[in-house]
């Protein structure tokens, strides 16, 4: 059966879909809260904890940790980071009728609830400076997530411009480009926006195209044995008859790509979200565990 996929939204951003074993993920990572809000369809929203569809008892770390461990978890954060801003719009989902509209009544309960309490807080409200004091608490909140960012924040998707012509380097943009039979083994670039970019008949073994955004591009019989897509977004992507021989792809997205004929001996796939919108086991090579 189809899983289905949800959209999550937090402080007013959109992201996703994800499947399910993504969210569970997120959730026991502390990297999503329950307070965040999820949507089938992007319309109507319930927070996590609301819904009763995941698990939102957050495990967390101990001082046994190894060194091992943290870095693990840290290289899981990044590529979460990577996942939840830049894997907006994929389009085309397939949904269980019957789950969709069991959500979308328990929605409706709790819009129908929320609406309720706020007409009695309403009521109940004696003095206009509740407004403003509801004002300058966001205001602070504001201030204190802007003065809290580290120097490298997490990237949101946006990027330079779609400048075909320029040469392939870290965050280039090369949306729906056309670069077939482009050759540059071993070359390094990390968080390019590949999207719908043709990439037909490419060789790029051994490149580092880590977090990169390949979104709907078409890769096919492209050579790419021992790469790195350590975290990219493969959503869409036909990688039929590419050759993917030892490449890293922890932590990949590949829902809905084209796999036909695609060579994996040996890759990698730790924790990546398989085409079909499973959850790959950590150790998993070759195939989808």
């Amino acid at each position: 059966m189809t899983q289905s996929l949800w959209y999550l939204r937090h402080e007013g951003q959109v992201f996703g879909p994800f499947p399910s074993p993504q969210i569970e993920e997120a959730l026991n990572m502390g990297e999503v809260t329950p307070e965040w809000e999820i949507s089938l369809n992007e319309n109507d929203w319930l927070s996590i904890a609301d819904s009763a569809q995941f698990n939102t008892e957050i495990s967390t770390w101990n001082e046994r940790d190894t060194e091992e461990t943290v870095s693990w978890r840290d290289q899981r954060k990044q590529a979460r980071a990577r996942w939840l801003h830049e894997s907006a719009g994929v389009t085309d989902v397939a949904h269980d009728p019957v789950k969709d509209a069991a959500v979308r009544d328990s929605i409706a309960r709790d819009q129908i609830r929320t609406n309720a309490l706020l007409q009695a807080e309403k009521a109940k409200r004696t003095s206009p400076w509740i407004g403003f004091l509801a004002l300058g608490l966001i205001a602070g909140v504001g201030v204190t997530v802007w003065l809290g960012q580290g120097d490298k924040p997490i990237q949101a998707g946006i990027s330079q411009a779609v400048n075909c012509a320029t040469a392939l380097t870290d965050g280039a943009n090369w949306t729906g480009c056309d670069k077939r039979g482009l050759s540059q083994p071993g070359i390094k670039v990390r968080n390019a926006r590949l999207d719908k970019a043709q990439l037909d008949d490419s060789r790029l073994q051994g490149a580092d195209l880590a977090y990169a955004s390949l979104r709907g591009a078409s890769m096919r019989n492209a050579e790419l044995v021992n790469v790195n897509l350590t975290g990219a977004e493969l959503s869409g992507a036909d990688l039929s008859g590419a050759d993917l021989t030892g490449a890293d792809l922890r932590y990949a997205v590949l829902t809905a790509a084209n796999l036909t004929g695609t060579r994996l001996t040996g890759a990698n796939l730790g924790k990546a979200a398989w085409n079909d919108g499973r959850m790959c086991a950590e150790g998993s090579i070759g195939d989808c565990r």
